[in-house]
């Protein structure tokens, strides 16, 4: 089964080859990318490396990112997902386009990730990986109840990541693991 969830304002759905342009655009813009990679543009092959690391997770555990489409316009404005770290935890991520920034969709888009991690993957915890600067999505990690447990490594998460200091977060799913069994 492949997921497909519906939010107030947003369908999420896995990647398509067709949501590439979406996403050149995002990683394309240095606002966009001032967070995860120094606002520099990702080349095509940081693109395909995920596009490729997004379809593999999907296939290996039925969850990825995926593409937030707007319901009134089906505009891909982002992404947001479930990614497995190389320490075993699962990440919880999210990137919304600029010109949607402050109006919610962040915590909107990821609300059901919580909740097919909690019953449906019978997970007991989530992480957060955000850049130390990045207030914004900080903000976004503690309204949804996740707690700062310090400063790391980003290699410490997943080994292809660059060694720079990131702000690690994490929340505990009630009734994750019990859930499962």
């Amino acid at each position: 089964m492949t997921f497909h969830f519906t939010t107030e304002r947003l369908h999420i759905r896995p990647w398509l080859q067709t949501d590439r342009g979406a996403l050149v655009r995002m990683t394309g813009d240095a606002e966009m990318m001032r967070y995860l990679s120094n606002g520099e543009p990702w080349s095509d092959a940081r693109i395909d490396e995920l596009a490729g690391r997004i379809e593999a997770h999907l296939a290996r555990h039925e969850i990825s990112f995926g593409a937030l489409e707007r319901h009134d316009s089906g505009e891909v404005i982002g992404l947001a997902g479930l990614q497995q770290l190389d320490s075993g935890d699962f990440e919880l991520g999210w990137w919304i386009w600029k010109d949607y920034w402050g109006q919610g969709l962040a915590i909107e888009s990821v609300r059901p990730f919580i909740e097919h991690a909690r019953d449906e993957m019978g997970l007991d915890r989530l992480v957060a990986v955000i850049d130390a600067d990045n207030t914004a999505s900080r903000r976004v990690a503690e309204k949804l109840g996740m707690v700062f447990e310090g400063m790391k490594s980003a290699r410490e998460t997943m080994a292809m990541r660059p060694d720079e200091p990131i702000a690690f977060y994490a929340m505990t799913l009630e009734g994750g693991a019990e859930a499962a069994s």
